[in-house]
């Protein structure tokens, strides 16, 4: 007892630790407190920060001239092909109105004087017609004639031969000559169809001579009726005022592509902001006169850390949470090949890589362009 009272008589309390000590101790505490957030941030952080954003198309001045008036306000949403604004003066209108009236008063004259062509022309052809018809009539009447002809040819050519086969097997006495005073004609029958024969011949010639002729005046009949209508078209003046017609469409079709030129129309389904020139203004052609943004496909743009890219991929769904507390689903279409170097998210020191995200099932609430949301994976 007297041994332990000793021992403790003699023990002394342990020295304490160094100032440059209990320093490192709390710098290497809070190094490895931050190195300890990074960690949990890369490993169990599944929320990122999205921009909404739509694609859109540039308005532009199709050409020089003076912005008439806006028919579409900023905020406006517009239909395909509906008007926006005008470019250009009242000078093109007045050529255009003008023009259609010209055009206008060339048609009437054309129809005035086609319908002089027609009754001039059936006036003409019922002439042309008639003789026609009597030519026709004729050149009938001479065939039938020839065919007769040469059937009468061919009888006193056959009779010709019977006599003379007749002749020649009949005694010598019996072929002398006789004559018929009642006809005045040989006796002989051979000599007898023989002229005939050839009275018949010439008659053929006759007829063909005169066919001929007709035939020369049908085709001279067919030629003037061919060529009536354009002579009669040239004598009342059609195809001088057809022609001035075809001018006067051709300068209105000219004028109107210059109109329709200084008209400019909504190429798609959109809604109208960033108006740069107000009415009265000079453009020129290809200038940027305002946006279309296209509402109607709206996506969001993610940044992510670059150390998180790789748990996404196309096609992953995310689900997105909006500042009014609904959350819709989308899935992503695109990851960037390369991190942005300019863009890097707040707080982080390494680059962030963009991911587009569309939406799916259930419609997106609206939200202004640019406005800020949270993608959850």
């Amino acid at each position: 007892m007297a041994v332990q009272q000793e021992t403790c008589a003699h023990a002394t309390p342990e020295p304490a630790c160094p100032p440059l000590r209990l320093a490192a101790i709390a710098v290497l505490a809070v190094v490895a407190g931050m190195a300890t957030n990074r960690w949990l941030y890369a490993t169990s952080s599944n929320d990122y920060v999205g921009h909404v954003q739509v694609d859109s198309l540039t308005v532009r001045a199709p050409v020089d001239g003076i912005l008439q008036t806006w028919e579409v306000a900023e905020g406006d949403t517009v239909d395909p092909h509906q008007l926006l604004c005008r470019i250009g003066g009242e000078n093109l209108n007045r050529q255009l109105q003008m023009q259609r009236q010209e055009t206008a008063r060339l048609a009437a004259r054309l129809k005035t004087l086609q319908a002089e062509v027609d009754v001039k022309l059936h006036e003409h052809l019922r002439t042309l017609e008639s003789d026609i018809y009597q030519a026709e009539l004729q050149s009938a009447d001479l065939l039938q004639k020839r065919y007769y002809y040469e059937l009468e040819a061919m009888a006193w050519r056959d009779l010709r031969e019977n006599r003379k086969t007749a002749s020649l097997e009949t005694p010598n006495y019996d072929l002398k000559p006789k004559m018929e005073n009642s006809g005045g004609e040989v006796g002989d029958p051979v000599i007898n169809a023989m002229l005939k024969e050839e009275a018949a011949i010439n008659a053929i010639e006759a007829t063909d001579a005169q066919l001929e002729i007709c035939t020369m005046r049908l085709e001279k009949l067919q030629k003037q009726k061919e060529q009536m209508q354009e002579k009669v078209r040239q004598a009342v003046g059609l195809s001088e005022v057809e022609l001035q017609f075809a001018q006067a469409e051709a300068d209105l079709k000219e004028l109107e592509g210059q109109l329709q030129q200084q008209v400019v129309h909504s190429q798609a389904v959109g809604t109208i902001a960033n108006l740069r020139r107000r009415p009265g203004e000079y453009v020129k052609a290809g200038e940027v006169l305002a946006e279309l943004f296209l509402m109607e496909e709206s996506y969001v743009v993610a940044d992510v850390p670059s150390s998180h890219s790789h748990n996404f991929e196309v096609e992953m769904p995310v689900r997105c949470r909006f500042p009014n507390g609904e959350v819709r689903t989308g899935v992503v279409t695109r990851v960037a090949v390369s991190a942005n170097q300019n863009n890097s998210i707040p707080g982080l020191a390494e680059p962030s890589v963009p991911l587009r995200i569309e939406q799916t099932g259930a419609l997106w609430p609206d939200m202004p362009v640019g406005g800020q949301i949270t993608v959850i994976r």
